[in-house]
């Protein structure tokens, strides 16, 4: 046989379907990169909007409940009117609303714009999948499909890393001493925080603070905090010229170099940044204004969790302008580079689509209809078809945490820097993408040894089971060991243990690419979006379950049931897959070889 390589240039194969593919893998980090972008940046954007805790958790869940009920007919969209025409709508619409969340001003703004983001995100990796079905044979598409997913999880990397520095880069200009009401996430939690209570590890600083505050303003803030008590406070207050007055006198005492300079702070849990400042000033160093502001600040947001925001919040904003921006230019490459079909790209010559067209894809295309209709009753008695759904609703439940939450666990429990939260979150997802490599040469592999039926079902299987030994792991961390600042190796052992979870999950997602592919035929983008309507259905409610067990002051012990609960997700998820059956694929009516790929 003449390598492809030795034949005559107006013979040798083109390479369309790479150049296809890596346009298909950048706009898959885009779509993690938007999507989980908001899982950095998330404390900021709650103090920033004022939420509870609670709305805050409607706000993680908010994309996922569009996202999953928008699959289907996303996917069927796609089906219909071809990839390349309704994938760049997508990108363009998902890239509009992530530029528009740094403009929103209230909270329904924000939950609006995330349930539109999730809508246009919605029929992205089905679209996809259907794409990499024309574009590549069977025995490539494991491989293919994989590539896709593993930029996806590039984006989930680069997310948290890059949203951290955009954001510290943004607020590198901010006068950490402009003091004013848009600083504070709760003005009556403000209030009632500058009350002196018995052993409060506050107690030194509150007096400092309040100390140089007129003798009228002390009283009136006295008699303030004792109506604010009440079973019936009166929130008008906070309109009243006495509150100006105490904003405009904390403001004034920020800016003092001396204000906390004798007291003892090392009860209060400090940011990094603020420690680092405080242990220079305790081994003698003169810090100049700035420095001095930007540590007083420090102090005060540590002495006011809850009611006055972190200044270095406010650059969560034009982060996610640029964000919008950069997917107008992702939009543009995908709509110039891919085609609906390798027959009709003037870049594709004959010898690249018989390298396209193998035998079995050449018999499953003859036997297509164009435009094919949406086939709901083929889905809804599939059997296996509904083990990889409820598969994948009980994967996402125990996956999202590393997403969503575990900057606020890092933060909360071991006071690890922004900065350091960054990293911490992206290393897991980073496993998560060797994974994904090795399980579409697995998925291959173990198709060709086993046959389709167990070579897609044993990887999807066996790796839900090591995904719920990840969170084996943090559960018996968190109940042998009491984290604290001389520990730093614990958060590290979670990182760890959550590294086995994701490169888990993800390891198995290539075969799960490849159940729909197999199952799915020509109805793949359906199927594709019906399977992950379920699994971003369970997305969608991970937020709730997190936020239900730990509430707004979560302990050890709450985290410890969040654990857990991921655990028995995916013992649960694994089960479910023991059903998936990749020779089986949907009888639709009109069809005399039910739905052959």
């Amino acid at each position: 046989m003449t390598e492809p390589s030795l034949l005559p240039p107006q013979t040798r194969p083109t390479l369309v379907r790479h150049a296809v593919l890596v346009v298909a893998t950048l706009m898959a980090l885009l779509l993690y990169l938007d999507r989980f972008a908001i899982g950095i940046a998330g404390e900021y954007i709650r103090e920033d909007m004022r939420m509870t805790q609670n709305e805050n958790s409607w706000f993680q869940s908010a994309f996922f409940w569009s996202y999953a009920l928008c699959m289907v007919p996303a996917g069927w969209f796609a089906d219909r009117f071809g990839a390349r025409r309704v994938l760049t709508v997508y990108i363009l619409a998902w890239s509009a609303f992530t530029g528009l969340l740094g403009l929103a001003s209230a909270v329904w703004m924000i939950i609006a714009l995330r349930l539109l983001f999730g809508m246009a995100q919605a029929g992205a990796y089905p679209t996809a999948g259907g794409l990499i079905r024309v574009w590549y044979p069977i025995s490539g598409r494991g491989v293919a499909s994989s590539i896709v997913a593993l930029g996806g999880r590039a984006g989930g990397v680069l997310a948290p890393i890059l949203t951290a520095w955009l954001i510290i880069e943004f607020s590198q200009g901010v006068d950490p001493g402009a003091f004013d009401r848009s600083s504070l996430v709760n003005d009556r939690e403000f209030v009632l925080a500058l009350q002196k209570k018995p052993d409060d590890k506050r107690a030194a600083v509150l007096d400092r603070l309040t100390a140089s505050f007129p003798a009228e303003l002390q009283s009136t803030l006295i008699r303030q905090a004792d109506q604010l008590q009440s079973e019936t406070p009166d929130l008008t207050v906070f309109s009243s010229d006495w509150f100006n007055e105490l904003i405009q006198q904390v403001s004034a005492q920020i800016k003092r170099p001396e204000l906390f300079h004798e007291v003892d702070v090392s009860r209060l849990k400090m940011s990094p940044e603020g420690r680092q400042l405080q242990e220079r000033r305790l081994e003698g160093a003169t810090l100049d204004a700035a420095e001095s502001t930007r540590l007083n600040r420090f102090i005060l947001e540590a002495s006011f969790p809850g009611a006055v925001k972190r200044f270095r919040g406010i650059g969560w904003r034009p982060t996610m302008i640029i964000y919008g921006v950069v997917g107008l230019a992702v939009a543009i490459a995908f709509y110039v580079i891919a085609r609906d079909l390798p027959e009709s790209h003037p870049w594709c010559n004959a010898a690249e689509r018989n390298v396209i067209d193998d035998e079995p894809t050449r018999l499953s295309k003859a036997s297509e209809a164009p435009n094919p209709p949406f086939p709901m009753i083929p889905m809804l008695t599939n059997f296996g078809l509904w083990g990889n759904s409820l598969m994948q609703a009980f994967t996402n439940i125990g996956w999202l945490f590393v997403m969503v939450t575990f900057p606020r666990y890092l933060e909360s429990v071991h006071n690890v820097s922004f900065a350091g939260q960054a990293i911490m979150t992206a290393i897991p997802t980073a496993a998560g993408i060797l994974g994904m490599y090795m399980g579409g040469w697995w998925t291959d592999l173990a198709t060709h040894s086993m046959g389709r039926k167990w070579g897609r079902r044993l990887p999807v299987l066996a790796t839900r089971f090591t995904a719920g030994l990840g969170y084996a792991i943090c559960v018996v961390l968190s109940l042998c060991f009491v984290p604290d600042s001389s520990q730093t190796w614990l958060p590290w052992a979670y990182v760890a243990a959550l590294c086995l979870m994701s490169f888990s999950v993800d390891m198995g997602n290539p075969a799960v690419w490849g159940y729909a592919q197999d199952v799915g035929g020509k109805y793949t983008a359906s199927v594709l979006g019906w399977a992950n309507m379920w699994g971003n259905l369970g997305a969608a409610v991970a937020p709730l379950v997190y936020g239900k067990f730990l509430g707004d002051k979560p302990t050890t012990f709450h985290w410890t049931l969040v654990f857990a609960a991921c655990m028995v997700a995916f013992i649960l998820s694994g089960l479910c897959s023991l059903v998936m059956d990749s020779t089986k694929p949907l009888t639709v009516p009109g069809s005399s070889k039910g739905n052959e790929s």
